[in-house]
């Protein structure tokens, strides 16, 4: 196999990895959004009185934690309405922090792709030989795949995600439904005045 022939295989099998790598740091950033696992943490704080709940998801919650955090400001706010805009605005935040690098995986997957079919090219033009040309496509291919698959992995995590702290908000937040007074932002199946879902904006 010729230096060429090295050199251009040696570059596919890197850019597909590189891409690869890159898409699976979404779920992972996904995984890492919040401190636990959010749905057992909400059946378990639905069993005590609704005045305690708040303090203690903060207990059980990890330091520097968003339902640690969320537990912390929503208690710190002076009345009803200022709970609520608490809570909106932490809901906000971790809905950011679970979109940011959602479009990684997917111009991973195009850039394997793109990659590949450059190199195949090139490869050719070189005369490297069909199973250089054969390689190079394979690792492109197989680049765009797991890269693909990321993209699948972190649409999961976040529906997860969003459905778990939605169960937490709900259950945390329960005592402030009933409130006549509030007037906050509704949320999708929400009473007016609850805190709004964790769910993405129509885009």
């Amino acid at each position: 196999m010729s230096a060429v022939a090295v050199l251009l295989s040696a570059l596919s099998i890197a850019s597909s990895a590189a891409c690869a790598a890159i898409s699976w740091k979404h779920p992972a950033q996904v995984a890492r959004a919040t401190g636990g696992d959010l749905m057992s943490l909400a059946r378990s704080l639905r069993a005590l009185p609704g005045e305690a709940r708040l303090a203690e998801l903060a207990r059980r919650s990890p330091p520097e934690s968003w339902e640690r955090r969320l537990a912390l400001e929503v208690m710190a706010a002076a009345d009803p309405r200022a709970k609520i805009a608490a809570a909106n605005e932490l809901l906000a935040e971790i809905e950011q922090r679970l979109d940011a690098g959602a479009g990684w995986p997917r111009a991973a997957a195009r850039l394997s792709a793109l990659a590949a079919l450059l190199l195949a090219t090139l490869s050719y033009l070189a005369q490297a030989g069909p199973s250089v040309i054969a390689l190079v496509l394979g690792a492109g291919g197989a680049g765009a795949i797991a890269s693909a698959a990321a993209g699948r992995a972190g649409r999961a995590a976040a529906a997860r995600g969003r459905e778990a702290i939605d169960a937490l908000v709900r259950v945390a937040l329960e005592p402030l439904d009933g409130a006549d007074t509030l007037h906050g932002v509704e949320g999708p199946g929400r009473p007016s005045g609850s805190p709004r879902r964790a769910r993405r904006a129509p885009r």
